[in-house]
């Protein structure tokens, strides 16, 4: 199998970047995550982090907050460097959703489809060329 598809997982912390910085500092402390990667969306200035954990990538985003995230503090995160897998993903895993939206283009995401299922587990689509 090759790099893509590819599942990772992300947490909604907090509103404030403030609180996303110290959960990072704690899962450094606590299993030794390692930092892969620091950013923000083009249009405002909350912080993504990307870490692994033990070989497990997990992005830190902000939740609880005014915006299209979950209310959820767990999310699944899919990978696609196909568009045409990810419409095929997107569109099984839309039908019956409590919600579904597309966004983006951001530096991490040509597109972004943000799903809750009809079971209520997040889901962030993500594809990039």
């Amino acid at each position: 199998m090759g790099a893509y598809p590819k599942f990772t997982m992300s947490f909604s912390i907090g509103p404030s970047n403030k609180e996303r910085i110290e959960a990072f500092e704690l899962y450094q402390r606590a299993f030794k995550a390692k930092k892969l990667l620091e950013s923000t969306p083009p249009d405002n200035d909350d912080i993504h982090i990307m870490m692994e954990i033990y070989g497990q990538e997990i992005l830190i985003g902000p939740g609880k907050s005014m915006g299209t995230g979950f209310q959820g503090v767990l999310c699944c995160e899919v990978r696609y460097d196909k568009k045409e897998d990810f419409w095929e993903a997107y569109n099984e895993i839309g039908k019956e959703a409590q919600s579904y939206h597309t966004e983006g283009p951001y530096p991490w995401a040509a597109i972004l489809g943000l799903v809750v299922d009809k079971f209520g587990i997040g889901w962030a689509l993500y594809y990039n060329e």
